[in-house]
């Protein structure tokens, strides 16, 4: 029985160390901004993304965030808004220049795994990297994938440098 006890608690350190070991990568410090800006957003540049200007929903959240400063990769600030049932998605809106950006996932995420390393946020200011989730319908199961997007400063793109494979979400 001590065997048995032993061998499951050295399997479960070793899980645990692989694991937060894989997490490790995804620390906002290793994806610093170059720079932090102390503007906030003062004017919205429709012209920059004209397929969200014309959903109101998306424009309604995206002309919310005037007025806001940085939240995200020192000049991006962060804003979601429903687009239908089961469907999310998020707009980064630059300060210095107002021009409007569609994330490459749905929306940021703080509830999953990957952001409890980084202090259990999906993004802040002084980091070119966040934490994001896409939905989407396999059959009739709702699933979900969590991912890494990160801002690429010289090639002024996003990029997701990790997704996990889509999971069943339980509905209650």
């Amino acid at each position: 029985m001590k065997r048995i006890l032993s061998g499951l608690v050295l399997i479960g350190c070793a899980v645990g160390a692989m694991s937060a070991g894989a997490d490790e990568r995804f620390k906002f410090e290793a994806y610093p901004a170059s720079a932090v800006s102390t503007k906030a957003v003062s004017k919205i540049d429709w012209k920059s993304n004209p397929d969200l200007a014309g959903y109101w929903k998306s424009k309604e959240a995206v002309e919310r965030v005037v007025g806001q400063k940085a939240n995200f990769a020192g000049h991006f600030v962060v804003t979601s808004f429903g687009c239908g049932t089961g469907c999310q998605s998020t707009a980064f809106i630059d300060v210095n220049n107002g021009k409007v950006y569609k994330a490459p996932m749905q929306f940021p995420t703080d509830k999953t795994e990957l952001p409890k390393v980084s202090g259990g946020k999906a993004h802040q200011a002084s980091s070119n990297m966040i934490f994001m989730s896409s939905l989407d319908y396999k059959g009739t199961d709702m699933v979900q994938s969590d991912g890494v997007v990160v801002f690429d400063e010289k090639s002024n793109k996003f990029q997701t440098v990790a997704k996990s494979r889509p999971y069943k979400l339980e509905m209650e």
